[in-house]
């Protein structure tokens, strides 16, 4: 009876051990950032960052990492030289975590007048960049491949058409990822027969009815379909067409603006299951005001709290300029208080004032934006401008 009973606790142990190192599965994060894209995958021990986000919203990026205790990147994937997918990745080669490498296609057109924005990031740590072509197939970890689908051939009419197309098989199922290409990149590889079966979609283009063919979605069926918008900030998307095609074969839509930080899919055994990503953060919208002199291109943060704010490291971000700066190291917002911001054109005194001409528009409608160091939005306001 001793021998059974202790042959009984034995396998309970070991039982028991095998639940707690089972593994978690292939997690894909999708960060609630706006029409932005930021995407972290994450299976056995590596983590790959697919697409940085908007540059003001780098704080959001640096929390996840913080929450999933990421301590290094594999790989950082962007998939092509728009802005709401590499804003954020200067400000993480700036950051501190480690990066094993960097990665974008070799096909690209419309870039930023101060270069690639990989390179740029990249250089920040004398590093370069590895390009990627269709056909390439990239080994991450031990249990994982990544096949590059495109894009084929440059287009010089829209650089979304220039997407890094690739899709990723784990242990746990396939995941297919495609920038924001349009219909003439999605035909293009639809042709060459490239386009395959997926568990997990990252929709194309934040939802729009210029991605999502009906030829697209049928041969990928995917089980999850992930549209990465804001309809706030682009009101087609996601389209109402969009949506009805990916329901009518049955998969399951979820949209990064719906959830309260993101959406965290995981896909095991071929299996997906989804959660909302919620995380306690101060909120600082009913104490932080905001105020444009637009005469005296000043910018005017009020705080109506009894303690001081540190505003160290928040973002100004100016719609009309797409201008972005983040406040020093430092900086405080006094209990009962204002912090001023303020340029060359500014005749008053100011906490900080920026080496720029002007910040805000004269004439134009402009919207300032201020995002606090976890990348939320603290407080908004306007110039008072007509459309």
């Amino acid at each position: 009876m001793r021998r059974l009973i202790s042959l009984f606790l034995i396998l309970l142990i070991l039982f028991q051990a095998g639940v707690a190192e089972e593994a978690p599965g292939t997690r894909l994060i999708a960060l609630n950032i706006g029409k932005a894209d930021c995407l972290l995958l994450l299976f056995d021990d590596q983590a790959y960052l697919i697409d940085g986000g908007w540059e003001q919203t780098y704080g959001t990026l640096h929390e996840a990492l913080q929450r999933y205790g990421i301590t290094r990147l594999n790989g950082v994937f962007l998939t092509h030289c728009d802005r709401d997918h590499y804003g954020g990745l200067l400000r993480l080669a700036s950051d501190d975590i480690p990066v094993d490498a960097w990665y974008a296609a070799s096909i690209y057109h419309d870039i930023p007048s101060s270069g690639h924005p990989l390179v740029d990031a990249a250089a920040v740590r004398s590093e370069s960049v590895r390009w990627l072509n269709a056909g390439d197939v990239l080994e991450l970890g031990s249990t994982g491949t990544l096949t590059v689908l495109g894009p084929l051939t440059k287009n010089i009419e829209n650089e979304n058409n220039n997407s890094l197309v690739f899709s990723v098989e784990t242990a746990d199922g396939f995941l297919l990822f495609t920038g924001d290409m349009k219909l003439e990149e999605e035909t293009e590889l639809l042709t060459a027969g490239l386009i395959s079966g997926a568990d997990v979609l990252k929709v194309p283009f934040h939802g729009d009815n210029t991605a999502s063919s009906e030829s697209f979605v049928q041969a990928v069926m995917p089980q999850i379909a992930l549209i990465c918008t804001s309809t706030r900030e682009e009101p087609d998307t996601p389209a109402g067409s969009v949506l009805k095609r990916y329901q009518r074969i049955g998969a399951q839509v979820y949209v990064t603006q719906d959830y309260s930080c993101g959406i965290e899919i995981t896909l095991k055994n071929g299996v997906p299951s989804v959660s909302d990503i919620v995380w306690q953060l101060p909120d600082y919208s009913a104490s932080v005001r905001a105020v444009i002199d637009l005469k005296d291109d000043m910018l005017t943060l009020r705080n109506s709290s009894a303690s001081d704010i540190s505003i160290s490291g928040w973002a100004v971000y100016s719609s009309r300029g797409s201008e972005c700066i983040f406040l020093p190291e430092g900086a405080v917002l006094p209990a009962n208080g204002v912090y001023k911001i303020g340029t060359r054109a500014t005749s008053q005194q100011v906490d900080l004032s920026l080496d720029m001409k002007r910040m805000w528009h004269k004439s134009k409608l402009d919207q300032a934006m201020i995002y606090d160091e976890h990348g939320s939005v603290a407080a908004v306001t306007s110039n008072g401008m007509p459309e």
